[in-house]
């Protein structure tokens, strides 16, 4: 787990409307760290879904839409809110993290410091506080399936899973995500 305290400032407004959609309308690539953020969710509401992604998807064997890589959930959290950013990985840089472990920690560490910085560029304060400080925790890997606008993530144990669903985070019961996800 790592710690981040950025934005420190003397002002106390914090977020006004925490679970307002966020106003993102190019997709959200961050070019520094190579990485794109899909989701984003504060307190279990799904404030962001990237919809300029096509191009990290594929059809697999069984006809399924598949991310082509991995999905990590970099939560960061104060003790007023938590803010998940589900950031997905390319194919071979999961590959060397995850399965090589290959500079693991100091690459998401990397992203961590990316997604702050970059919504504290472009003044996203809806969605962190300006004078909280958050730890920084990070729940890997998922792998990710998307049939229309509902979004699957599994890790390979199958002992934890999210659903995206509108805007709602789902994460209870991996079976019986499975079963909502597949079986709709």
């Amino acid at each position: 787990m790592a710690f981040f305290n950025f934005w420190k400032r003397g002002d106390s407004a914090g977020p006004k409307n925490p679970h307002r959609n966020l106003s993102i309308t190019t997709g959200l690539r961050l070019e520094d760290v190579d990485v794109d953020v899909l989701f984003i969710a504060r307190d279990g509401q799904v404030v962001f879904v990237n919809d300029k992604v096509e191009h990290l998807f594929e059809i697999d064997r069984d006809g399924d839409k598949k991310l082509n890589g991995r999905v990590v959930n970099i939560a960061f959290r104060s003790k007023d809110s938590v803010v998940e950013t589900f950031v997905a990985f390319d194919d071979s840089d999961s590959y060397s993290m995850f399965t090589m472990g290959v500079g693991r920690q100091e690459r998401l560490d990397l992203v961590a410091r990316s997604i702050f910085q970059y919504f504290g560029r472009n003044s996203f304060h809806e969605l962190f506080s300006s004078t909280a400080q958050y730890s920084t925790q990070y729940i890997y890997v998922f792998k990710l399936y998307q049939k229309g606008a509902r979004y699957f993530m599994v890790n390979a144990s199958q002992s934890a899973a999210y659903l995206i669903d509108g805007n709602r985070l789902k994460r209870e019961g991996v079976d019986k995500l499975k079963s909502e996800f597949w079986d709709s």
